[in-house]
Formats: C-alpha cells, sequence, structure tokens
C-alpha cells in the first residue's frame, strides 16, 4: 500500500519555533516573521506554540525561491 507523500518526511505531527528553523535550516527570527506576517499558521496548546507539520509544508510549498 502507497502513502501520501508531502514535501517533508514527519516523524511530528507539529513542531516548536526552534525544531522547525532546525528542521528547515533557517533562523528563529524568520520564523517567528512569517508568523507575524500571517504566512504561517500556529496553534497553542496552553503555552506552547505549535506549527503543525501539515502548516509547515503549506507554507513550505508557498515559499518565493530566490536566486543567490
Amino acid at each position: 500500500m502507497q502513502q501520501n507523500t508531502t514535501s517533508m518526511q514527519h516523524q511530528k505531527i507539529a513542531y516548536s519555533i526552534k525544531e522547525l528553523s532546525e528542521l528547515v535550516g533557517i533562523c528563529e527570527r524568520k520564523i517567528y516573521y512569517e508568523i507575524k506576517e500571517g504566512n504561517l499558521k500556529t496553534s497553542r496548546i496552553g503555552r506552547r506554540v505549535l506549527i503543525l507539520a501539515s502548516e509547515a509544508d503549506n507554507w513550505l510549498s508557498k515559499a518565493e525561491v530566490q536566486a543567490t
């Protein structure tokens, strides 16, 4: 049976901001900026701010790629 694949292979269903920044390879400040701009949606459980893996995939699929 074949499983659906996404842009990232997930071990978790949600990530902290620190975990997502490490997974994607960008600084936490950029993650906070994307949240503030409304580009990346978060969920809150108690005091923890989490990003669902599905939201991370959606955000990455819409990310602008810039040549360096």
